[in-house]
């Protein structure tokens, strides 16, 4: 990433190492600089966690600096950024989601310069399914069965969504051959939604309320949700999409608060 900042580019860089948070501040003592974070739902937790504290480590001795921060669905984060939200930094679901505020004239540098290509995290589509797997869920082909009740978020709201029916047409097109079949999958497993969320990480909290047989959502979440004692699992389809989200400094607003050396 071509970043000017050196201390953002700490950050990032600490966000590639430890690839989400509630809404809220993390500290250095006041009276310092504010660095805002708009990010898409699911990882919440790695950023509160991890990030925040090894990057506000790595400052000891410096400016203070407070982050604060907001987790929403991709495309919303992105339109809110481009609407006047002044996140210093974007890390979305999707690239298209940054090229949007690019376009905006607020990104000015090349995001995509460097050895990964502004991408910060990768993960996969799993499916994520009650404990034992009562429903015998083994593929995307098995959501589409009566009876089985499926959660994934809103695909006009959620870079996640976007994922999911990627993997979902993707499976079946490379299974078949067959793009009227992929179509046709996808339709069935649709009906079976329950609920749609907004988000990825809102659907994952649906999920953990005891709602649906079936996620579809990242690897990382379900092993988030795992580590933290939840009692699901999860089975990888035979195809599904390796998922890489991008992460870029927000150039306008940096400047405009003195975070852009």
């Amino acid at each position: 990433m071509n970043l000017r900042a050196p201390w953002l580019s700490v950050f990032l860089l600490l966000a590639v190492f430890f690839g989400g948070c509630k809404s809220e501040e993390t500290a250095s003592p006041s009276g310092g600089a504010v660095l805002t974070l708009g990010a898409y739902s699911i990882p919440r937790e790695a950023y509160g966690k991890a990030v925040y504290p090894a990057f506000l480590k790595s400052r000891e001795g410096k400016r203070a600096l407070t982050i604060r921060d907001s987790f929403m669905a991709s495309g919303a984060q992105a339109r809110a950024i481009v609407g006047g939200f002044e996140a210093d930094v974007a890390a979305l679901s999707l690239a298209p989601d940054i090229e949007l505020i690019q376009k905006a004239g607020l990104i000015e540098h090349d995001w995509k310069s460097g050895p990964y290509e502004g991408m910060v995290t990768r993960s996969i589509v799993v499916i994520g399914v009650r404990p034992g797997n009562p429903k015998n869920i083994r593929d995307f082909e098995d959501l589409a069965r009566d009876g089985v009740e499926v959660l994934t978020p809103n695909v006009r709201m959620s870079g996640g969504a976007m994922w999911n029916v990627l993997a979902v047409v993707g499976a079946a097109l490379r299974e078949h051959q067959d793009e009227e079949k992929a179509v046709e999958l996808l339709s069935k497993i649709l009906r079976n939604v329950k609920i749609m969320d907004r988000a990825g990480r809102d659907s994952v909290l649906t999920f953990e309320r005891g709602v649906g047989d079936a996620i579809i959502t990242y690897e990382n979440e379900i092993l988030v949700g795992q580590a933290a004692g939840k009692k699901y699992e999860y089975v990888i389809p035979r195809s599904t999409v390796l998922i890489e989200n991008p992460v870029a400094v927000v150039d306008a607003y940096a400047k405009r608060h003195g975070v852009l050396e």
